[in-house]
């Protein structure tokens, strides 16, 4: 009973471990989500993003001016007596040695710039917003490349379902030959099963082909969604089916889309930050108008303190700052340079979102013609799959009531293996098409979610 009950521990926990090894199908909502989570690209955008927000807090520290401390420790040689009269030398740097220290605290706090912080608050602020729609721009295309992935890998699972269809319909006719060739029949002769053999190794190459075309494929989505590449996911889907996607007009697109995309919005906010650029380097003909606070100390109890206030002591002394002072750099033909060099930047940027703007409409344009053209390609495949389909069958009832010819049923399973591959590759590039479609609008067209 023992060694019953350790047999079946064994057993159960033998089961435990395989049924928690068993990895999940993933569908294409969870490969998204796993994708944007291990994404090295999102995450360096993540890093951009805070670096931009730190520099945000910079600019805003700034208005509230600079301080600073400094302190001094150190020996210093004994001096008794008074400007006039000391009984010790100067010379003798050794003599009577004790420790003193120096404090000096400095606080600068602008009082009128002529715009330089707010120039620099205004850039900092619109380079932050630019990184954030950067983010969404690659967070955008990791979706795409993840859908591209996805329906690539469910093509070649499918085109592989088919292959290995027909390779087992070529088997059962290249057995039926041999069988009715073995009786002495005379409906069917050695150049049948020969042609039939050699359309049987024309499928079996391409399994082959499909099968390792779909190896890579899994390979490639497995490392986009943080997988080892050595691990054998599976998905949910089983069957290439076209997205229920809800197509809209042109118009509605071009109109709702342009001001959707992150990459508009990247523009928009990278010009603005040029032009605080150009507005922070103009400031630069102008002075800065500031207040300095602060108070100075030094003591060193191993020297005489001079009261005398011409006398100079620079190791006994208390001393409070305040002033209003000014700032002037004149140097206006190197600010001049920097004012123009601001100037051509913020040109390149306005000519730059000129032609993003056009070429994210034609985009649109392009991405909307696809979705339609796939989905007529998509019906046309579709009649042409039935009518081979339907071929194939006739084909294969006459192959096996005796009546059809080899060569009939070798070029019905061709047929009917090129117009299903036709069909599902425009099944595949109108799912493509679809979510490119999304990506151009930016909103997700099929129903998903992650």
């Amino acid at each position: 009973m023992r060694i019953r009950s350790m047999l079946i521990g064994l057993a159960l926990a033998r089961a435990g471990i395989l049924m928690a090894s068993e990895m999940p199908p993933y569908d294409l909502g969870a490969c998204i989500r796993a994708a944007l989570h291990n994404s090295p690209d999102l995450s360096a955008a993540a890093a951009d993003v805070a670096r931009a927000r730190a520099r945000l807090a910079e600019a805003k520290a700034g208005r509230l001016g600079e301080s600073e401390y400094t302190q001094v420790l150190g020996f210093v040689n004994e001096a008794r007596g008074n400007p006039v009269f000391s009984p010790n030398d100067k010379n003798a740097v050794f003599s009577g040695l004790g420790p003193f220290t120096r404090i000096e605290l400095d606080l600068n706090i602008p009082i009128w710039t002529f715009g330089k912080l707010d120039a620099a608050l205004k850039a900092a602020q619109e380079a932050l917003e630019s990184e954030r729609a950067q983010t969404e721009v690659r967070r955008a295309e990791v979706i795409l490349s993840t859908k591209q992935l996805y329906y690539g890998l469910l093509l070649t699972q499918q085109l592989s379902a088919i292959l290995r269809d027909m390779l087992d319909t070529m088997e059962k006719a290249v057995r039926k030959v041999q069988e009715r060739l073995d009786a002495g029949s005379s409906a069917v002769t050695e150049l049948d099963l020969l042609k039939l053999k050699t359309g049987r190794a024309k499928f079996a190459k391409g399994v082959l082909e499909v099968d390792a075309a779909a190896a890579l494929t899994r390979s490639a989505l497995a490392r986009a969604i943080g997988l080892p590449l050595h691990d054998d996911f599976s998905i949910a889907d089983r069957k290439l089916e076209p997205v229920g996607a809800a197509l809209a007009s042109l118009e509605a697109y071009l109109a709702q889309g342009l001001e959707r995309r992150p990459e508009r919005r990247q523009l928009v906010s990278g010009m603005n930050a040029q032009a605080a650029r150009l507005d922070l380097e103009e400031a630069g003909y102008y002075p800065t108008i500031f207040l300095t606070a602060g108070v100075r100390y030094a003591r060193a109890d191993n020297r005489t303190e001079q009261t005398n206030p011409f006398a100079n002591d620079e190791f006994n002394f208390v001393s409070p700052v305040g002033v209003l002072g000014i700032r002037w750099d004149l140097n206006f033909f190197m600010t001049h340079a920097k004012v123009e060099q601001a100037r051509a930047d913020l040109e390149r940027v306005q000519a730059q979102q000129r032609a993003a703007a056009s070429g994210l409409e034609l985009e649109i344009r392009r991405a909307y013609s696809d979705v339609v053209q796939g989905r007529e390609t998509m019906k046309a495949a579709e009649d042409g799959r039935k009518a081979g389909r339907g071929l194939l069958v006739l084909s294969v009832s006459n192959f096996d009531l005796g009546i059809g010819e080899a060569e009939e049923l070798f070029k019905a399973l061709g047929a009917y293996t090129e117009a299903s591959t036709d069909f599902f590759r425009a099944v595949h590039d109108y799912n493509v098409a679809v979510a490119a479609l999304s990506k151009a609008v930016g909103a997700e067209l099929a129903p998903l979610t992650y």
